[in-house]
């Protein structure tokens, strides 16, 4: 290969490395320097905090996302088990069957229709201390039963 082609192959290559660098440095077409990018991923992953005395210290922190409130439990004839509560909480707990029944909680005297399979939630004041039954009335199944400590 002749000297004056190895010089316009090694000016070529040189051409294509500037640009490789230039390209990569600035992350291709983008308008926004790497150095201004570099800075708006750092402050917007990273807390920043000020020394300066006259910042606002009203800015609010990010909020993490609040997780999903756990459903009260399920009780149906196969999962018979005791809930056990503290007297004065609020006794709450879903029931579901595969056919129409009445759901009753002994001791409280609590019934309510439950349409067959359908989920209904129960709610009351535990202020009766002792073990409860929750039975479906009609075929006497029992769901579990509630115990209120004091």
């Amino acid at each position: 290969m002749p000297r004056s082609q190895r010089i316009a192959m090694l000016a070529i290559a040189a051409i294509i490395a500037v640009v490789a660098v230039v390209a990569l440095g600035t992350g291709g077409d983008d308008e926004t320097p790497a150095a201004d990018r570099r800075t708006a991923q750092r402050t917007a992953t990273t807390p920043q905090t000020s020394t300066d005395d006259a910042s606002d210290d009203t800015a609010a922190a990010p909020q993490a996302t609040p997780a999903p409130k756990p459903k009260p439990p399920l009780l149906t004839a196969a999962t018979a088990r005791t809930l056990t509560y503290n007297k004065g909480d609020t006794v709450v707990f879903r029931v579901r069957n595969s056919s129409a029944e009445e759901v009753h909680v002994h001791g409280y005297d609590i019934a309510r229709d439950l349409p067959a399979g359908k989920t209904i939630t129960l709610r009351f004041k535990a202020d009766l201390e002792g073990i409860y039954e929750v039975e479906l009335e009609q075929s006497g199944t029992p769901l579990g039963s509630i115990q209120v400590e004091p």
